[in-house]
Protein backbone atom coordinates (compact mmCIF):
# COMPACT_ATOMS: atom_id res chain seq x y z
CA UNK A 1 0.00 0.00 0.00
CA UNK A 2 2.64 2.07 0.62
CA UNK A 3 4.26 1.87 -2.79
CA UNK A 4 0.54 2.46 -4.42
CA UNK A 5 -0.05 5.93 -2.18
CA UNK A 6 3.04 7.73 -1.75
CA UNK A 7 2.74 10.93 -3.03
CA UNK A 8 0.04 13.94 -2.55
CA UNK A 9 -2.54 14.93 -0.38
CA UNK A 10 -4.30 12.22 1.92
CA UNK A 11 -7.50 12.61 -0.20
CA UNK A 12 -4.75 12.24 -3.85
CA UNK A 13 -3.73 9.02 -1.72
CA UNK A 14 -7.25 7.85 -0.86
CA UNK A 15 -8.30 8.25 -4.51
CA UNK A 16 -5.20 6.17 -5.87
CA UNK A 17 -5.76 3.42 -3.42
CA UNK A 18 -9.30 3.44 -4.09
CA UNK A 19 -9.18 3.66 -7.70
CA UNK A 20 -5.92 0.63 -7.38
CA UNK A 21 -8.21 -1.42 -5.63
CA UNK A 22 -11.38 -0.97 -8.27
CA UNK A 23 -9.12 -2.06 -11.07
CA UNK A 24 -7.79 -4.97 -9.15
CA UNK A 25 -10.27 -6.60 -7.11
CA UNK A 26 -8.15 -9.89 -6.30
CA UNK A 27 -5.13 -8.25 -5.29
CA UNK A 28 -3.83 -9.77 -2.32
CA UNK A 29 -2.18 -8.88 0.99
CA UNK A 30 1.61 -10.07 2.09
CA UNK A 31 -0.45 -12.98 3.81
CA UNK A 32 -2.72 -14.33 1.16
CA UNK A 33 -5.72 -12.58 2.47
CA UNK A 34 -8.07 -10.15 -0.01
CA UNK A 35 -6.77 -6.56 -0.34
CA UNK A 36 -10.08 -5.31 -0.60
CA UNK A 37 -11.47 -7.02 2.38
CA UNK A 38 -8.89 -6.14 4.39
CA UNK A 39 -9.05 -2.52 3.86
CA UNK A 40 -12.45 -2.55 4.71
CA UNK A 41 -11.83 -4.93 7.84
CA UNK A 42 -9.14 -2.28 8.99
CA UNK A 43 -11.18 0.94 8.46
CA UNK A 44 -14.61 -0.49 10.02
CA UNK A 45 -12.81 -2.12 12.71
CA UNK A 46 -11.03 1.32 13.73
CA UNK A 47 -14.36 2.92 13.75
CA UNK A 48 -15.92 0.40 15.80
CA UNK A 49 -13.04 1.37 18.41
CA UNK A 50 -13.49 4.96 18.00
CA UNK A 51 -17.49 3.99 19.41
CA UNK A 52 -16.76 1.99 22.08
CA UNK A 53 -15.74 2.13 26.02
CA UNK A 54 -13.58 0.18 27.60
CA UNK A 55 -13.48 -0.37 31.02
CA UNK A 56 -11.56 -3.49 33.39
CA UNK A 57 -10.91 -5.06 29.97
CA UNK A 58 -14.18 -4.95 28.94
CA UNK A 59 -15.75 -3.01 25.86
CA UNK A 60 -18.93 -2.22 25.14
CA UNK A 61 -19.89 -0.92 21.41
CA UNK A 62 -22.42 1.96 21.14
CA UNK A 63 -23.61 0.75 17.78
CA UNK A 64 -26.18 3.79 17.68
CA UNK A 65 -23.01 6.58 17.83
CA UNK A 66 -21.71 4.25 14.97
CA UNK A 67 -24.45 4.48 12.74
CA UNK A 68 -24.37 8.57 13.65
CA UNK A 69 -21.07 9.19 13.79
CA UNK A 70 -19.89 6.98 10.39
CA UNK A 71 -23.26 6.92 8.58
CA UNK A 72 -21.92 7.04 5.50
CA UNK A 73 -19.83 3.39 6.13
CA UNK A 74 -22.33 1.84 8.07
CA UNK A 75 -24.82 1.94 4.56
CA UNK A 76 -22.21 1.12 2.50
CA UNK A 77 -21.53 -2.55 4.18
CA UNK A 78 -25.44 -2.99 5.09
CA UNK A 79 -25.53 -2.77 1.13
CA UNK A 80 -23.16 -5.46 0.69
CA UNK A 81 -24.62 -7.48 2.66
CA UNK A 82 -22.77 -7.01 6.49
CA UNK A 83 -23.26 -5.12 9.68
CA UNK A 84 -20.76 -3.50 12.37
CA UNK A 85 -24.12 -4.28 14.92
CA UNK A 86 -22.20 -6.30 18.11
CA UNK A 87 -19.06 -4.82 17.79
CA UNK A 88 -17.41 -6.91 15.31
CA UNK A 89 -17.57 -6.65 10.87
CA UNK A 90 -19.81 -9.93 10.02
CA UNK A 91 -22.27 -10.90 7.53
CA UNK A 92 -25.80 -9.95 7.85
CA UNK A 93 -26.52 -12.27 5.17
CA UNK A 94 -25.61 -16.17 4.07
CA UNK A 95 -22.63 -15.99 1.52
CA UNK A 96 -24.21 -17.77 -0.74
CA UNK A 97 -26.10 -14.32 -1.22
CA UNK A 98 -23.23 -12.72 -2.27
CA UNK A 99 -24.65 -9.23 -2.88
CA UNK A 100 -21.30 -7.19 -4.02
CA UNK A 101 -21.17 -9.91 -7.06
CA UNK A 102 -25.40 -9.29 -7.52
CA UNK A 103 -25.06 -5.25 -7.78
CA UNK A 104 -21.98 -6.13 -10.26
CA UNK A 105 -24.01 -8.45 -12.53
CA UNK A 106 -27.25 -6.54 -12.45
CA UNK A 107 -25.36 -3.26 -13.41
CA UNK A 108 -23.37 -5.28 -16.44
CA UNK A 109 -26.46 -6.98 -17.62
CA UNK A 110 -28.73 -3.62 -17.67
CA UNK A 111 -26.02 -2.58 -19.40
CA UNK A 112 -26.15 -4.75 -21.87
CA UNK A 113 -29.67 -4.85 -22.79
CA UNK A 114 -29.75 -0.66 -22.87
CA UNK A 115 -31.73 -0.48 -20.20
CA UNK A 116 -30.42 2.75 -19.46
CA UNK A 117 -33.76 4.13 -17.47
CA UNK A 118 -33.87 0.94 -15.14
CA UNK A 119 -30.05 1.59 -14.84
CA UNK A 120 -30.42 5.41 -14.04
CA UNK A 121 -33.03 4.63 -11.35
CA UNK A 122 -31.09 1.64 -9.22
CA UNK A 123 -27.95 4.13 -9.67
CA UNK A 124 -30.17 7.47 -8.55
CA UNK A 125 -31.11 5.04 -5.02
CA UNK A 126 -28.10 3.55 -4.07
CA UNK A 127 -27.05 7.44 -4.36
CA UNK A 128 -29.69 8.30 -2.58
CA UNK A 129 -29.33 5.39 0.06
CA UNK A 130 -25.43 6.09 0.68
CA UNK A 131 -26.65 9.86 1.40
CA UNK A 132 -29.61 8.61 4.06
CA UNK A 133 -32.46 9.89 2.22
CA UNK A 134 -34.46 6.55 2.09
CA UNK A 135 -37.84 8.10 1.09
CA UNK A 136 -36.15 8.98 -2.49
CA UNK A 137 -33.77 5.90 -2.56
CA UNK A 138 -37.12 3.18 -1.93
CA UNK A 139 -38.99 5.32 -4.77
CA UNK A 140 -35.99 4.39 -6.97
CA UNK A 141 -35.77 1.35 -6.39
CA UNK A 142 -39.07 -0.08 -7.11
CA UNK A 143 -38.90 2.34 -10.39
CA UNK A 144 -35.84 0.25 -11.01
CA UNK A 145 -38.19 -2.81 -10.83
CA UNK A 146 -41.08 -1.35 -12.83
CA UNK A 147 -38.73 0.20 -15.39
CA UNK A 148 -37.00 -3.38 -16.02
CA UNK A 149 -39.73 -5.31 -16.28
CA UNK A 150 -41.16 -2.71 -18.80
CA UNK A 151 -38.24 -2.47 -21.29
CA UNK A 152 -38.23 -6.10 -20.92
CA UNK A 153 -41.87 -6.53 -22.17
CA UNK A 154 -40.77 -4.82 -25.34
CA UNK A 155 -37.72 -6.82 -26.17
CA UNK A 156 -39.63 -9.75 -26.05
CA UNK A 157 -42.19 -7.86 -27.91
CA UNK A 158 -39.84 -7.63 -30.69
CA UNK A 159 -41.12 -4.91 -32.11
CA UNK A 160 -44.94 -5.67 -31.58
CA UNK A 161 -47.00 -3.29 -29.33
CA UNK A 162 -47.14 -4.04 -25.63
CA UNK A 163 -50.04 -2.76 -23.36
CA UNK A 164 -49.62 0.67 -21.63
CA UNK A 165 -50.23 0.11 -18.11
CA UNK A 166 -47.03 -1.53 -16.07
CA UNK A 167 -49.74 -4.20 -14.26
CA UNK A 168 -50.68 -5.02 -18.20
CA UNK A 169 -47.23 -5.26 -19.21
CA UNK A 170 -46.36 -7.66 -16.27
CA UNK A 171 -50.04 -9.83 -17.07
CA UNK A 172 -48.52 -9.72 -20.44
CA UNK A 173 -45.23 -11.36 -19.31
CA UNK A 174 -47.05 -13.71 -17.79
CA UNK A 175 -48.48 -14.50 -20.98
CA UNK A 176 -45.00 -14.92 -22.24
CA UNK A 177 -44.07 -17.38 -19.36
CA UNK A 178 -41.64 -14.45 -18.20
CA UNK A 179 -42.81 -15.54 -14.68
CA UNK A 180 -42.73 -19.37 -13.53
CA UNK A 181 -46.48 -20.04 -12.38
CA UNK A 182 -45.10 -23.61 -10.65
CA UNK A 183 -43.21 -21.28 -8.38
CA UNK A 184 -45.85 -18.90 -7.54
CA UNK A 185 -44.58 -15.84 -9.12
CA UNK A 186 -47.97 -15.86 -11.16
CA UNK A 187 -50.87 -16.80 -10.38
CA UNK A 188 -53.12 -16.75 -13.63
CA UNK A 189 -56.69 -16.51 -11.79
CA UNK A 190 -56.00 -13.54 -9.19
CA UNK A 191 -52.59 -11.99 -9.78
CA UNK A 192 -52.40 -10.28 -6.80
CA UNK A 193 -51.45 -13.09 -5.22
CA UNK A 194 -48.63 -14.06 -7.04
CA UNK A 195 -44.69 -13.08 -5.81
CA UNK A 196 -44.53 -10.16 -8.32
CA UNK A 197 -47.15 -8.20 -7.12
CA UNK A 198 -46.57 -9.16 -3.94
CA UNK A 199 -43.40 -7.70 -4.37
CA UNK A 200 -44.43 -4.44 -5.69
CA UNK A 201 -46.87 -4.38 -3.00
CA UNK A 202 -43.43 -5.01 -0.41
CA UNK A 203 -41.57 -2.99 -2.26
CA UNK A 204 -44.10 0.24 -2.24
CA UNK A 205 -46.47 -0.40 0.25
CA UNK A 206 -48.04 3.50 0.35
CA UNK A 207 -47.71 3.72 -2.92
CA UNK A 208 -45.16 4.99 -5.87
CA UNK A 209 -44.00 7.71 -3.34
CA UNK A 210 -43.89 6.53 0.23
CA UNK A 211 -43.60 8.01 3.03
CA UNK A 212 -40.08 8.14 5.31
CA UNK A 213 -38.29 4.63 5.97
CA UNK A 214 -35.39 3.79 8.23
CA UNK A 215 -32.03 2.50 7.30
CA UNK A 216 -33.18 -1.57 7.51
CA UNK A 217 -35.93 -1.16 5.47
CA UNK A 218 -34.52 0.67 2.77
CA UNK A 219 -31.66 -1.48 2.77
CA UNK A 220 -33.81 -4.53 2.74
CA UNK A 221 -35.81 -3.48 -0.36
CA UNK A 222 -32.40 -2.54 -2.28
CA UNK A 223 -31.27 -5.86 -1.63
CA UNK A 224 -34.78 -7.51 -3.04
CA UNK A 225 -34.61 -5.75 -6.17
CA UNK A 226 -31.06 -6.59 -7.31
CA UNK A 227 -31.71 -10.21 -6.06
CA UNK A 228 -34.96 -10.74 -8.02
CA UNK A 229 -33.39 -8.13 -10.90
CA UNK A 230 -30.59 -10.38 -11.45
CA UNK A 231 -33.05 -13.72 -11.49
CA UNK A 232 -35.52 -11.24 -14.41
CA UNK A 233 -32.27 -10.11 -16.02
CA UNK A 234 -30.99 -14.08 -16.19
CA UNK A 235 -34.33 -15.19 -17.74
CA UNK A 236 -34.37 -12.33 -20.39
CA UNK A 237 -30.89 -13.41 -22.02
CA UNK A 238 -32.16 -16.79 -21.96
CA UNK A 239 -35.57 -15.94 -24.11
CA UNK A 240 -33.74 -13.74 -26.20
CA UNK A 241 -32.09 -15.62 -29.71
Amino acid sequence: MEEIANLGSVRSKCNTVVSYLLKNPEAKTQYGENLTDEVVRQVTSEAIGNCSRYSLGSREFDYVRFQEQYGELNRAILRDGFTAEGGELRRGLPHEVDLPTADDEVHKLLKEFGFTTALGHLDQGISSHARGDYASANAMFRSCLESLLDEAARKLARGSSVPESHADRRQWLASQSFFDVGLNEWDPVNRSKGFVEALYRRLCPEGSHPGLSDEDDSTFRLHLVLLNARVFLRRLRRMLP
